[in-house]
């Protein structure tokens, strides 16, 4: 039995992670048998209250789940990089692929959870949890003060428009709840934001979405009623499978040397069908909430009508939000908005995010 969190899980995956010989990418076969073996780390009885309710996935009339995705990918790798792989990277991908399943090469391709996540999560069941507490965190790590600083000072977290320029008003500005989502992201944000050789945009991509997720996670979570750190905390990690995978066959191709540039099947295919997988087996190294973990878990091979638990339905619908969010930021008044009202979202979610770039 292990930690996780405040929950205790009394059964673990086969031999701590999937066998990645089920991973093939031209079989559907691959899902199904990830999809069994996480049916096991979550047995139907002992549920908590807040996981009782289950949704049904809806697909937006105006935007399919496929295309979405792969509208994403094209976003992160233009397809016209889309160039046969060379037999060396062929044997770099099959390596990435086989080594992401093992603990110890997971523990070498991501840094640990900063201790701030877990101090931020305890502080939410901790209710003599001052400001004062997340001053001391932030002003001994000039870095993390200069990150605060930067998020705080978007028109999202500081919609009033005063700049914040010292991390006392920031906590008065900000209160409690806007200091552990700017904190966090703060921490977060080295971790995914990963510079690449070979596409000079897509780190900065990538961190961009996560953040937009979480805000995304966040406006939705408060919209149902229910608190709002962890869910934004989901959506802040929920792709760290992808940036690990990206950031691995970036070393992997770097230190192989060949000369012929990696393009879109160099990184889109493995990150399609492994992506979910490795940001769960991520979470729960990293011994976040059981409810998280098994959000991330239920984004495997997600299809319409499939029933999840509230979180794994709230980061369904903030992940498809953000993903078409990023590949049509210029048409605010069509597409995005006609996705969020066949989600039954709120109609302002897009104004919101676009706050995230606009600095006071």
């Amino acid at each position: 039995m292990f930690m996780l969190g405040t929950c205790h899980w009394t059964q673990q995956l086969p031999n701590t992670a999937f066998p990645l010989n089920f991973l093939y990418l031209s079989t559907g076969k691959s899902i199904a048998s990830i999809m069994s073996l996480l049916k096991h780390v979550f047995p139907k009885g002992n549920k908590s209250k807040e996981l009782e309710t289950e949704s049904a996935v809806v697909e937006p009339r105006t935007y399919g789940l496929q295309e979405a995705r792969e509208n994403y990918f094209c976003y992160l790798y233009p397809k016209e990089t889309s160039a046969p792989l060379s037999v060396p990277q062929k044997l770099v991908v099959d390596v990435v692929k086989n080594s992401l399943s093992k603990r110890s090469a997971r523990d070498k391709a991501v840094p640990r959870l900063p201790m701030v996540i877990p101090k931020l999560l305890r502080s939410l069941r901790d209710p003599d949890s001052c400001a004062r507490d997340y001053v001391k965190i932030i002003n001994k790590d000039p870095v993390m003060s200069a990150a605060v600083l930067k998020l705080a000072n978007s028109a999202y977290f500081n919609p009033t428009g005063t700049r914040i320029n010292d991390i006392e008003p920031a906590v008065i500005k900000l209160g409690i709840e806007g200091l552990r989502s700017v904190l966090s992201a703060a921490v977060m944000q080295p971790i995914i934001q990963k510079d690449s050789p070979y596409f000079s945009q897509s780190g900065q991509r990538m961190w961009h979405h996560s953040l937009c997720c979480a805000v995304a996670c966040e406006i939705i979570a408060e919209h149902r009623r229910q608190e709002r750190f962890k869910y934004y905390l989901m959506g802040l990690v929920h792709d760290i499978g992808n940036i690990t995978i990206f950031s691995e066959l970036c070393r992997q191709f770097k230190m192989n040397g060949e000369n012929q540039k990696p393009g879109y099947n160099a990184f889109v295919p493995l990150m399609k069908v492994l992506s979910p997988a490795v940001s769960f087996w991520v979470a729960k190294d990293w011994e976040l909430p059981k409810e998280v973990c098994k959000a991330l878990a239920e984004q495997v091979n997600i299809q319409a009508k499939n029933k999840i638990s509230v979180y794994g339905h709230v980061l369904y619908q903030a992940n498809l939000v953000a993903e078409i969010y990023a590949c049509h930021q210029h048409e605010k008044q069509r597409l995005p908005r006609r996705v969020l009202s066949d989600l039954k979202l709120p109609l302002n979610m897009y104004q919101k995010l676009e706050q995230l770039s606009i600095e006071v």
